[in-house]
């Protein structure tokens, strides 16, 4: 089995047929997900049209969610205007290493 990276001169490289299947599983779950964001669009306009509240199918159920106000709070504000309370409040929790892939 090949390796999946190498080191060229101190620049990481991604093993070529590697690189090219994950650009495709990104660039068809981004068309799926295009799809899906358009189909969901479509569905939430006629429901809203027509006034309906929930389908019950025996493969979904999609319940209207009507459009509402989130109370949010501005921590950067908070940090920038009193750096002491909010470093008083501030919790630091452990987050597990991944990597993030962009398609070009």
């Amino acid at each position: 089995m090949n390796e999946l990276i190498t080191i060229n001169e101190g620049n990481a490289i991604l093993n070529a047929e590697t690189a090219s299947k994950i650009a495709e599983f990104e660039k068809a779950m981004k068309s799926i997900k295009d799809q899906e964001e358009a189909l969901k669009q479509a569905i939430l306009s006629e429901m809203e049209a027509k006034g309906i509240i929930k389908i019950d199918t025996a493969d979904l159920l999609i319940s209207y969610i009507a459009p509402t106000d989130r109370e949010t709070f501005d921590s950067k504000a908070l940090q920038k205007d009193d750096p002491d309370l909010y470093d008083a409040y501030v919790r630091m929790t452990p987050v597990k290493s991944s990597i993030r892939i962009k398609v070009r």
